[in-house]
């Protein structure tokens, strides 16, 4: 009896353990599946918030690219960014994004002033930020809707919103040269009211030195706003990308550089102590005079150079003498030298003295070396830096304060 009794104890707690067992796998499954349902819910709403926000983005950079200050009908640019934002797709690619006009997008003078639908903006022109709201709504949800089902639970299904907001800013742009060049018509004295540059123009280096300077259209300028001629010569071996403001003041030594193998290092072409190893040139030395060019639009051509390597064609061939030697066919190793801005000033400061205001920037090619007698050189005026058909521009890439480039769409929220 005794053992029978003692034998019965332990089948009988088995029992009891495996039914309890079962209940805490059943509540864990329960639990980890709900886990994972809300896992994939909340994913599927971040992928949808992504989708929607790139449509947002899309449409505030295509709104604010006219509001230049020239704007007069905010239709066009509500248009646009609703023509844009439109191309992306939401919920995992499957369905249109929907924006609609006088709603989706608006536009303010001031982040910090209210945003406002085109029909409701006084001032057009003043407007500065443009901003894109994009949702999706009635998103059912795949795995919490089985809590819809359980007594006293209700699931709705989800809303997702995005916002993005954009204006226009300065692009980054190239380096610069340390030359002035003289605003049309200030280039002589007395000034000539209404004169200006046309794109593909060759300008005239100066002779002599300001305040009594000779004819021609650009002269050197110490970008550092110095009257030192060894800024000129760190300037044009280096790299001057810090571009001084307009309303800043260059400075001018004189218009002849005691040094031209600063300016030569650039057409590849090196005398004791300038090394292409320390003074880099650009993709190509080949030079322009008006012995094998019309002396005009030689932008073209210098591309076409400068995509094969193409060296400085020698003294005999251009037809004068330089100081010092081609570095050949190594222009591989070289980069963008050639093309660069340069401050445009009214030169008429220059008559009493070694400074000038920068008026704006220009966008200008180096043409030819300096030779041995001392000849001026020239430069091809490509536009203003803030004209987006320049060259001189980087593909659009946003600035920051200091840039000087064609003003570009870019996100500030």
């Amino acid at each position: 009896m005794r053992r029978q009794w003692k034998s019965g104890i332990p089948r009988r707690t088995r029992r009891t353990q495996g039914g309890a067992v079962a209940v805490i796998v059943a509540l864990s499954l329960a639990v980890l599946i709900g886990v994972v349902g809300l896992a994939l819910d909340l994913g599927k709403l971040y992928v949808v918030r992504s989708e929607l926000q790139n449509s947002a983005d899309a449409c505030a950079l295509a709104a604010v690219r006219d509001l230049t200050g020239a704007t007069i009908n905010l239709s066009v640019s509500e248009a646009a960014g609703i023509a844009a934002g439109s191309l992306n797709r939401v919920f995992f690619q499957s369905t249109q994004v929907q924006l609609a006009t006088d709603s989706n997008v608006t536009f303010s003078d001031s982040l910090s002033n209210p945003f406002l639908p085109k029909g409701s903006v006084a001032k057009p022109s003043t407007m500065k930020y443009a901003k894109c709201t994009t949702s999706l709504a009635n998103i059912s949800n795949w795995f919490a809707q089985v809590l819809n089902v359980l007594p006293g639970n209700s699931v709705a299904n989800a809303s997702v919103s995005t916002v993005a907001v954009a204006t226009i800013s300065p692009a980054q742009t190239t380096c610069a040269i340390p030359v002035f060049v003289c605003q049309a018509g200030t280039e002589v004295s007395p000034p000539v009211a209404g004169e200006s540059y046309t794109k593909g123009q060759w300008i005239l280096s100066k002779a002599g030195s300001p305040p009594a300077y000779g004819p021609g259209n650009f002269g050197w300028a110490a970008l550092d706003g110095s009257n030192n001629a060894v800024s000129i010569k760190n300037e044009l071996t280096g790299n001057f990308c810090a571009l001084p403001a307009a309303g800043s003041s260059v400075g001018s030594p004189g218009n002849k550089i005691t040094d031209t193998g600063a300016w030569n290092s650039r057409f590849g072409i090196y005398a004791n102590p300038y090394a292409q190893s320390a003074d880099t040139p650009d993709f190509t030395g080949y030079a322009y005079s008006t012995l094998n060019s019309s002396g005009n639009n030689v932008y073209s051509d210098f591309v076409t150079k400068r995509s094969t390597f193409t060296p400085y064609q020698g003294d005999a061939a251009f037809g004068f003498t330089v100081s010092g030697s081609s570095s050949g066919t190594t222009y591989s190793a070289g980069a963008d030298r050639r093309l660069a801005l340069a401050p445009e000033v009214d030169c008429t400061q220059l008559l009493s003295g070694h400074k000038a205001n920068i008026a704006w920037w220009d966008c200008v090619l180096m043409l030819d070396p300096m030779d041995k007698a001392g000849d001026p050189v020239h430069l091809e005026y490509e536009g203003k830096s803030t004209d987006a058909s320049v060259p001189c521009a980087t593909a659009g890439i946003p600035g920051d304060g200091t840039s000087v480039g064609p003003l570009v769409p870019v996100l500030v929220q």
